[in-house]
């Protein structure tokens, strides 16, 4: 089941992580109230996790949601973590890049377990903690290097043979409505995308697809996920707080060069008269994959911003200012872009064996496609190299526009003035990242409006076109 089409009340949710006294120790009461807050303003998509305060976040929302008419509201957490009775030590747990956010949870001792069975003890342990009968989606929590380091594909491994395929028999059965992943990585995503015995519905997708961080996502998830149906929820919206007037960004200190793009961000809603907030959510959920969004908050009072934010009226000139001063990446989607029409978006990806200067060097000159793609004979430049005119094995006219260049960050972006490919509004980026090793990973993509066809076939012209052109620029580099 999609997750779009379950909720009750519209995109914005609650994230319950604060309620698991993250960063600090909060009171009962204050929990409590937030969670009135939410349920008052109108929200009915709830998301926990056992990790959250060792279990505490699954006891306060329960508590707060007893008494509500069960079927008014959709209801997430998580799986892959064991909450024990026995007691451990909190400061000496090893939460790998996330330190002591739940210093002030429970003590209760937390195991990792992404079995078929561990997985099903979790959710009974959950629907125990939160008294309830049933949950919406569950998602496999944290099954990433954030917390597994180099080993987090034998986790993930596990988790295949496990926990996905227990999931997925859980929603066949209806005892699910759904279920994905729950990570702060787009790696682990990537890699459930590809997989086809299983078929995940969704996933919770945290911290990369923000105003700060959201160029890998736009790249090699979103979409990925568009194309195959597979809802984003964006969790961390305001990067741990850093967009809210926190004094967090990826649950730490904030780095030089974030605070200086805040800054930025800021000055701009200043000058347009944004709130901070509307920018972030507004921003996020512009995503044709993007689905729902879950801020988190631990004081009721922030519940009616992230509400008012919502709907906050935000001037095109202000995000049309976002992309001209490079503070979003070039080809992301922007609210008001397309009233009324919906994006389709198409990707591929490739590593090759070669260091990333070497393949830009090959294919970063916006006059070199016939170096590397058989799909086009010949190319010119006019306009001072900001237009290409092409013509394909075919003879048919091609004119594209250069929209973005970023020689030191190994990315272009470009818009197709004349075609012969039935879309409108098409936007593309082809780049190279170091993946490490000497080797180069090259991702292209595209996102338009399809002309006179459906979504389905207008992707597969743009599929077939980025993943041939990739498997030819591999084959240069083999061997």
């Amino acid at each position: 089941m999609q997750i779009r089409k379950a909720l009750p009340a519209g995109p914005l949710g609650f994230g319950a992580a604060p309620l698991g006294n993250m960063f600090r120790n909060i009171p009962d009461a204050e929990a409590r109230a937030t969670v009135d807050a939410a349920w008052d303003a109108g929200t009915r998509y709830f998301d926990t996790a056992p990790f959250y305060g060792a279990g505490l976040s699954e006891i306060r929302l329960g508590a707060a949601l007893a008494g509500r008419r069960r079927d008014d509201y959709l209801l997430s957490t998580k799986v892959g973590r064991l909450i024990l009775d026995d007691v451990e030590d909190v400061a000496a747990r090893d939460q790998g890049e996330k330190g002591d956010i739940f210093k002030h949870g429970r003590p209760n001792r937390v195991v990792y377990d992404y079995s078929a069975d561990g997985a099903k003890r979790s959710i009974d342990d959950s629907l125990r903690r939160m008294g309830v009968d049933r949950i919406d989606f569950v998602w496999v929590h944290d099954l990433a290097q954030d917390f597994h380091g180099d080993g987090w594909l034998g986790q993930f491994e596990t988790a295949r043979k496990g926990a996905f395929v227990a999931l997925d028999r859980l929603r066949d059965a209806g005892v699910i409505g759904g279920w994905g992943l729950g990570v702060n990585k787009v790696e682990p995503v990537e890699v459930l995308l590809g997989l086809a015995e299983v078929r995940p519905d969704a996933t919770l997708l945290a911290g990369r697809y923000s105003l700060l961080d959201h160029e890998a996502a736009l790249q090699r998830v979103m979409p990925r996920a568009a194309a195959a149906g597979v809802d984003i929820v964006v969790g961390g919206p305001y990067s741990s707080g850093v967009l809210a007037g926190g004094a967090h960004f990826e649950y730490g200190a904030v780095p030089e060069a974030i605070r200086a793009k805040v800054e930025a961000i800021k000055a701009l809603c200043a000058a347009h008269a944004v709130p901070i907030k509307a920018a972030a959510l507004q921003f996020s959920l512009a995503h044709p994959a993007a689905a729902a969004i879950i801020p988190g908050a631990s004081r009721p009072e922030r519940i009616a911003e992230d509400h008012a934010a919502l709907r906050a009226a935000v001037p095109g000139e202000f995000w049309r200012a976002l992309r001209e001063r490079g503070l979003v990446a070039p080809d992301a989607p922007l609210p008001g872009e397309g009233a009324g029409r919906r994006f389709a978006t198409a990707s591929a990806s490739v590593t090759l064996p070669a260091p990333a200067d070497r393949v830009w060097a090959l294919i970063g000159g916006f006059g070199s496609l016939p170096d590397w793609l058989p799909f086009i004979r010949e190319s010119s430049l006019a306009e001072g190299g900001r237009t290409r005119h092409l013509r394909d094995v075919d003879g048919h006219p091609i004119v594209e526009r250069l929209t973005s260049f970023d020689e030191r960050g190994r990315r272009y972006g470009y818009h197709i003035l004349q075609a012969p490919f039935p879309v409108t509004d098409y936007d593309a980026t082809l780049r190279v990242s170091d993946a490490g090793d000497g080797r180069a990973r090259v991702e292209w993509s595209g996102r338009f409006i399809p002309a006179g066809v459906g979504d389905a076939e207008a992707v597969r012209v743009f599929q077939a076109i980025f993943e041939d052109g990739l498997k030819a620029l591999a084959a240069r580099f083999a061997g």
